[in-house]
């Protein structure tokens, strides 16, 4: 294996791990969001007639908020071809792969032409 080689390979392997780590600090979810949707309590008024009623008693009543929060995912959800949930782990690694295994491929094919 050339030197070349070796650093296209080591290459491939950092941007994959700064990716992995990346998917890792934005939360590791399974899918890219650029918004977090979650149910959190609720404040009961206490002029309510459902919580004077004690509806709210074993359950206390939540509503859904969504924040603006980035999180990286391993698979894309695009519904277009240039939609930015298209983003995730693996449309970002394996072009790099791809490049750097037809950039070693191409590199032993021709050394192979020169030495016959």
């Amino acid at each position: 294996m050339t030197k070349q080689t070796k650093i296209i390979l080591v290459l491939a392997a950092l941007a994959t791990l700064v990716t992995l780590i990346t998917w890792q600090m934005t939360g590791g979810d399974y899918y890219t969001k650029f918004e977090v949707v979650e149910q959190v309590a609720a404040p009961v008024a206490p002029d309510d007639p459902l919580a004077v009623a004690g509806f709210y008693e074993n359950a206390p009543p939540t509503q859904t908020v969504t924040r603006p929060e980035f999180h990286l995912g391993l698979l894309p959800t695009p519904s277009g071809l240039l939609d930015k949930h298209a983003l995730s782990v693996v449309s970002i690694v394996l072009p790099v792969w791809l490049i750097a295994g037809s950039l070693i491929w191409r590199r032993r094919s021709t050394r192979g032409n020169f030495n016959r």
